[in-house]
């Protein structure tokens, strides 16, 4: 019904993204006289904190080579929501030029959505904790804007921002004192992601035809007015300089004319030519009857209200009314 089959990862990147928000952060150890006894890189894996959790119940001194090592970090999806907020028009769509100058890429179905992230950090004492939980809050603002491109072959890039919604606090120790103690600082997070639906290749414009004709005789055609671009195998988007070329062509000029003048200066004569300042048009006077010349062999349409002069006699008019006959 939608078409044909389409991927771009978008949940797979929205992980690998929200991962490498966090996967350099250190917890460093002193002594009391402020040096240096260590320093652990944190590790960082996805999944629930229940699952890692389970593993440090599990007694150490059955087999210690598996329990797992504090201080670590694991962050989940918990959720995804329709974003109604950041709704995009039905119409919007993403363009690129193509492989060739006259097709060009385009993704026209795109939705937006928040995708909820869990990061929870464990630790067995609370300054490691603290000094994990330090190195995140002061970016989140509550937001913290990550730049990605969303669609591979696509240049466009999409800033995505992680909000950072609540941090909460919960020692679970319990039991005996053989039981490890576990500190776990949970942080809520917001990832504002856009999904994008299939790419395709559309034709590019390049010429564009308008046709003229008369709002009261419809099947009475001014003219045609043609656009294209200089030249005109131009890339569709490119640094190069090009130029737009119009051309404008009468397509029916009538055998003859009648033009209501009200003379400015000057007399008409018969057998001479009249040129119409706004139009270019030109023709030759075949009768003058009063303010009404009648016309032929004009090679465009005379503007309504336009000053036309003889060419001969220098006279100057206002077209008030034109017919053509």
């Amino acid at each position: 019904m939608f078409g044909s089959h389409f991927y771009h990862a978008t949940m797979r990147k929205s992980v690998a993204v929200f991962g490498t928000l966090f996967n350099n952060i250190s917890v460093i150890r002193k002594d009391g006289n402020g040096n240096i006894l260590n320093q652990i890189k944190v590790p960082l894996a996805y999944g629930p904190k229940q699952k890692f959790l389970a593993r440090i119940e599990n007694p150490t001194n059955q087999n210690a080579s598996m329990a797992i090592k504090l201080p670590r970090m694991s962050f989940e999806i918990t959720g995804i929501t329709l974003d109604a907020a950041s709704k995009l028009p039905k119409r919007s769509a993403i363009s690129e030029p193509g492989t060739s100058t006259s097709k060009r890429n385009v993704i026209k179905n795109m939705v937006s959505y928040d995708i909820g992230m869990q990061l929870n950090i464990m630790a067995k004492n609370q300054d490691d904790g603290l000094q994990i939980l330090e190195q995140i809050l002061p970016y989140f603002q509550p937001e913290y804007n990550v730049t990605i491109r969303p669609v591979d072959g696509f240049d466009f890039k999409q800033d995505v921002p992680v909000v950072l919604n609540s941090a909460a606090i919960a020692d679970e120790y319990e039991g005996d004192f053989i039981s490890r103690r576990v500190l776990v600082y949970t942080l809520d997070f917001t990832m504002k992601m856009k999904f994008y639906g299939p790419t395709n290749q559309e034709n590019v414009i390049r010429e564009v035809d308008v046709t003229l004709n008369d709002a009261e005789e419809q099947e009475l055609f001014y003219e045609n007015v043609t656009t294209v671009p200089e030249p005109v195998n131009t890339a569709p988007v490119t640094t190069e300089d090009f130029g737009i070329t119009t051309t404008i062509d009468p397509l029916f000029v009538p055998d003859s004319m009648t033009i209501n003048s009200d003379p400015t200066s000057g007399t008409f004569t018969v057998g001479e030519k009249i040129l119409g300042t706004d139009s270019a048009s030109e023709a030759t006077i075949t009768d003058i009857t009063g303010n009404v010349i009648t016309i032929s062999d004009s090679d465009g349409y005379f503007h309504q209200d336009e000053n036309i002069t003889g060419q001969s006699s220098g006279a100057v008019a206002i077209a008030t009314v034109i017919n053509t006959g």
